[in-house]
């Protein structure tokens, strides 16, 4: 059973093709390791020495700096339906805050699904904490509040806090309140749950300040953007020509139940590929951020494309209504998305050829 849960790459949990590009924090096994663990099952999985190992979800990483939760736990109903909540977290930092890694650490991990956090500076979603995304999201849509940050960082289950390069880091803007987008899994019994953000504090102000780039369903070019029934369909998207050269330091790829496969590259002026991530086989229940090994060069002059398959038929074992019904966007997870996040830097000569994680030592 183990050799076969290896060989099919079940675990250690990795979904981006190698082939395709290769990353600073995958967890793909190479031929070489799998080779070994055949090995030892072959000669009867013979038990190791012995070790004391912190199993806990935090062990693999340093405390943080500064620990911002929720403002005050967070009442699951036990009544069977998701939740979509908005929570406010006021830093009230008087000046900008400069981070060398974020992280998002979810309390309640049996129903804590995925969070997407944003940065507002007018304080007028404040009055709006803890409120369901349903309610609460149409009223801020038609106040029309410009945020500092639509994507500032987010959690998906595999994610765990990116560590920068030294001299990079992201910036929280002075007078910021985090928006969380909090999803959590339908419950039988009531919950509560009170997660944390986890900052970690630059020595003094990076050089270079990372940004974000969101694709999402406004991106796709054969719109509408909706799933009839026992149809599988292919949805596209592209950026306008970038007016500039970009290096990207991840990307971070986001569909639902019907998404089967995500592909994402760029075009040069030159006509030439340069592949982004490839997902050949979508698994909701296990996303993450992609680093990149070293900057990722993107010319100006690029067209950023990404390609997403959907199934919506009974053959989609995932798919979650039996008979197949019509689909269309939504933050739901009988909804469905189509996002592309990239953090990214203003271009510098050399970029392509830095040593980021010394891993060229």
């Amino acid at each position: 059973m183990l050799d076969m849960v290896v060989e099919t790459r079940y675990m250690p949990p990795w979904h981006a093709d190698t082939t395709f590009r290769t990353f600073h924090n995958q967890r793909a096994l190479d031929r070489d390791a799998m080779e070994r663990i055949r090995s030892w099952i072959a000669l009867g999985a013979p038990e190791g020495e012995s070790r004391n190992i912190n199993t806990s979800f935090s062990a693999n990483w340093p405390a943080p700096d500064r620990v911002l939760t929720f403002q005050k736990p967070f009442a699951i109903p036990g009544n069977g339906e998701e939740q979509y909540r908005f929570f406010v977290i006021p830093v009230n930092n008087p000046a900008p805050i400069y981070l060398r890694a974020v992280g998002f650490m979810p309390k309640n991990r049996e129903l804590a699904h995925h969070s997407r956090v944003m940065v507002d500076t007018s304080g007028k979603i404040r009055p709006f904490d803890g409120s369901s995304v349903w309610e609460a999201g149409p009223r801020l849509e038609h106040m029309g509040i410009p945020l500092a940050s639509a994507f500032w960082t987010g959690w998906v289950p595999g994610n765990y806090p990116l560590f920068y390069p030294p001299g990079m880091g992201k910036k929280l803007p002075a007078r910021a309140d985090l928006v969380v987008n909090m999803h959590y899994a339908p419950s039988a019994r009531d919950d509560s749950d009170q997660s944390e953000i986890h900052l970690y504090l630059a020595e003094g102000k990076p050089r270079r300040i990372i940004e974000s780039l969101v694709f999402d369903e406004a991106w796709v070019t054969n719109k509408p953007f909706v799933f009839e029934p026992d149809t599988v369909i292919t949805f596209y998207m592209r950026s306008p020509i970038l007016p500039t050269d970009l290096s990207l330091l991840s990307v971070l790829p986001h569909m639902h139940l019907l998404g089967k496969s995500f592909k994402a590259f760029a075009i040069t002026s030159d006509g030439d590929m340069i592949p982004l991530i490839h997902i050949p086989a979508w698994d909701f229940n296990w996303q993450q951020s992609y680093q990149y090994r070293q900057l990722l060069k993107i010319p100006r002059g690029s067209v950023i494309y990404a390609e997403a398959t959907f199934d919506n038929t009974q053959g989609n074992p995932r798919n979650p209504n039996y008979p197949p019904k019509r689909v269309t966007y939504g933050w739901g997870t009988r909804d469905e998305m189509m996002n592309l996040i990239f953090e990214f830097l203003p271009y510098e000569p050399g970029d392509e050829y830095l040593d980021l994680y010394g891993t060229n030592r």
